[in-house]
């Protein structure tokens, strides 16, 4: 089977390739644009890299040419528009699928509030899944939260918050409740949808432990240090204020963090977390995966 991965050289991507090169019968192409981009950590005789444009519709179609499966792992956050541009890309990669017979896409996204308005991040996830669906290729939509890795933006934030302000202020909104998940076990679920027959349009919702954003900092300080943070919420703080402090504190590029922190003011947590439905097994806590991690990143800085 051969499975076309865009998006390959990102976190998610080289995490997920790592897993999927298990599975002996699997056929890999990871799309890259610029040569730096490809990790010289994985190298198989069964992975072969291919340079992509998007905005070429020759090469993404010569992208997919042999695929039975797409993964697309794009997303254009930080960028100055990202919504326009998240929606274009997905457009070209759907046409592209049904052109050259794609059998199903899978997508990674974002779990979309119900009933509460969604932040630009969101909202440009769901219309990313919206657009690659309306080619009519079978899409599963994997909708997640935060994703817990070393490498994930969401979790260095959350890291260098916890680790550089055992006492701080922040926004209310840090009441919202979220469903983290080990990035582990999110690549794992993609795995095992790559053997389910998908029908039309269908949304997976994934998630851990249903936690405040403001309690998954502190725990994470406990993860570090053994105790967790002092937080003190306050009414009023607003987003690009909440997202110079949180640039100066993690290195985190500020447009990136402004679309992070538009999140937090809303709760992201499965309506129906189908993770054990597809996988056979409970995710892993989130306490767990932040033990886990903490230790990685300490073994990285010493």
């Amino acid at each position: 089977m051969n499975v076309s991965i865009l998006g390959a050289p990102g976190c998610v991507g080289t995490n997920l390739i790592r897993s999927l090169l298990e599975k002996k019968e699997l056929i890999i192409t990871g799309s890259y644009r610029l040569e730096e981009e490809i990790p010289d950590s994985i190298k198989d005789k069964r992975l072969l890299w291919k340079k992509v444009d998007l905005f070429s519709q020759k090469s993404t179609e010569s992208f997919m040419e042999n695929a039975d499966i797409l993964i697309y792992l794009i997303h254009s956050l930080g960028a100055k528009d990202f919504e326009t541009l998240d929606i274009k890309l997905a457009s070209a990669a759907g046409n592209a699928a049904k052109k050259m017979g794609v059998k199903k896409i899978i997508y990674l996204g974002g779990i979309v509030p119900e009933n509460e308005n969604a932040s630009p991040h969101l909202t440009s996830r769901m219309k990313t899944g919206q657009t690659l669906a309306s080619y009519g290729v079978p899409l599963a939509e994997v909708r997640a939260s935060i994703l817990l890795e070393t490498c994930s933006a969401s979790y260095q934030i959350i890291y260098y918050l916890a680790k550089r302000l055992p006492i701080m202020i922040t926004p209310k909104w840090l009441n919202s409740y979220c469903a983290p998940i080990a990035l582990k076990d999110a690549v794992s679920f993609i795995s095992f949808l790559i053997e389910k027959d998908i029908h039309g349009h269908e949304i997976f919702e994934i998630g851990s432990d249903i936690i405040r954003y403001k309690d998954l900092l502190s725990l994470c300080g406990k993860s570090i240090r053994g105790f967790g943070n002092i937080i003190i919420p306050l009414p009023l703080f607003a987003i690009k204020l909440s997202a110079l402090w949180i640039e100066l504190i993690t290195g985190v590029k500020n447009t990136v963090a402004i679309a992070l922190a538009e999140g937090l003011r809303t709760n992201t947590i499965p309506s129906r977390n189908r993770f054990k439905e597809i996988t056979g097994r409970d995710p892993i806590t989130v306490e767990s995966v932040l033990n886990e991690l903490a230790e990685k990143m300490k073994n990285v800085q010493t």
